[in-house]
């Protein structure tokens, strides 16, 4: 048996960011991953610009210019007629905010995070079966047999989270009726053409959208999207698909779609699961970050970045205040409201995307301001300056008073 002040379970993005952000501060924890080594399935993860701050704040800010595509922004049409909607100019957003909006390959930007760590405190191969909560400390018992004790634990164990399963019981995520597709071409095997003007298009339209965008510093072309269904669909990263039966289920597609789904060899599929708004993110000498606490739909491409937000702001409250215990109050206090906000806009994003009326999704984003009114509360968030401060919510996404 081993013992540590802090432990943290899971070795993903919110993990390692969690193990960077308190080591900003002199904080040593104990990283445990199921995996045998590091390296999250997946393509890609978005991260806009108050993530880019949050991380570079935890001392990655090197590392992530290095591996950060910079994309000019995604251009929308419509799914069916290929007629354009609104295009988004993240340079220009850019200039706003004060940082980019980065693209990364998901093994890269775990890589990233990973370099700054003393590998001796990242535990490989440690899934966690069961869970013991006392006075003093909290045991991990991990299915290679191992136990650990902690004096307190954060939990970054993902939507499957054994630590919140410990805590609340049987608070499964739920199946959201939607599926992914997922697929990697290289650059030189996708007609360029058809993500002009930009190389970051999107298409929406009835019960569906799909985003195909570079990474790996335009080596690569990530295509990936969400269909309503009625059929369920396992939960899982990797989950290998037929071209053929991702093909099909854009039976009115556009030309251009329809040509890029045909330089589709490979894909993966899963099924979106999320939680409802709640504050269930913890208690005692427990704290959830990222998808343990709060697993969102993808649709306003904020997943990843409120982990990244997460991880900053709890690293801010370790160092700020002697009890710990207090220490996961106030981050809870804090990062609830703006969380739950987050949740909400990305709620009703799917629901635009998924639109029948394409003149109604013209209309919605004009009343909106367009997807920049949307989210510039979002983006312009300064986590560095503004860890210990209420957040500004508006109105249509702020919790219930």
């Amino acid at each position: 048996m081993s013992s540590c002040r802090i432990a943290i379970v899971g070795g993903g993005l919110a993990g390692l960011a969690a193990a960077n952000a308190l080591q900003t501060h002199g904080i040593v924890a104990e990283v445990f991953e199921a995996a045998p080594e590091l390296g999250e399935i997946g393509a890609s993860v978005n991260c806009s610009p108050q993530a880019v701050k949050a991380l570079k704040a935890i001392g990655v800010a090197e590392q992530i210019a290095a591996i950060g595509h910079r994309s000019p922004g995604p251009y929308t049409r419509n799914m069916v007629t290929g007629e354009f909607v609104e295009y988004v100019n993240r340079f220009e957003l850019a200039e706003r905010y004060g940082e980019p909006y980065y693209c990364f390959h998901r093994a890269d930007l775990i890589d990233a995070l990973a370099e700054p760590l003393d590998h001796s405190h990242i535990h490989l191969g440690h899934r966690l079966k069961s869970v013991d909560a006392h006075d003093d400390g909290v045991t991990l018992r991990f299915e290679n047999g191992s136990t650990a004790d902690a004096a307190y634990v954060i939990g970054a164990d993902g939507v499957k989270s054994v630590l919140r399963q410990a805590l609340y019981g049987d608070d499964n995520p739920t199946f959201t009726g939607q599926m992914v597709w997922r697929a990697l071409l290289k650059a030189e095997d996708a007609p360029a053409d058809v993500v002009e003007p930009h190389g970051h298009t999107q298409w929406i339209g009835p019960g569906r959208h799909l985003i195909a965008y570079y990474i790996r510093q335009g080596r690569l072309l990530n295509i990936v999207s969400q269909i309503d269904t009625d059929e369920w669909v396992e939960e899982g990263w990797s989950i290998k698909g037929d071209p053929e039966e991702m093909r099909a289920s854009y039976p009115d597609a556009e030309p251009r779609l329809v040509r890029l789904l045909a330089c589709v060899k490979d894909c993966a599929k899963w099924g979106l699961f999320a939680r409802p708004i709640n504050d269930n993110w913890g208690r005692g000498r427990i704290q959830l970050i990222g998808d343990a606490a709060h697993a969102m739909v993808p649709s306003a491409g904020q997943g990843a970045c409120m982990a990244f937000e997460d991880a900053y702001i709890l690293g801010r409250w370790m160092n700020a205040c002697a009890d710990p215990i207090e220490a996961f109050e106030n981050f809870r206090r804090i990062r609830m409201p703006r969380v739950h906000g987050v949740q909400r806009l990305s709620n009703a994003n799917n629901r635009f995307k998924h639109l029948n009326d394409a003149e109604k999704q013209k209309k919605d984003l004009a009343s909106a301001g367009g997807t920049k009114g949307k989210t510039a509360w979002v983006w312009g968030f300064e986590p560095v300056q503004e860890w210990d401060k209420a957040p500004v919510v508006p109105a249509a996404y702020a919790d219930p008073e």
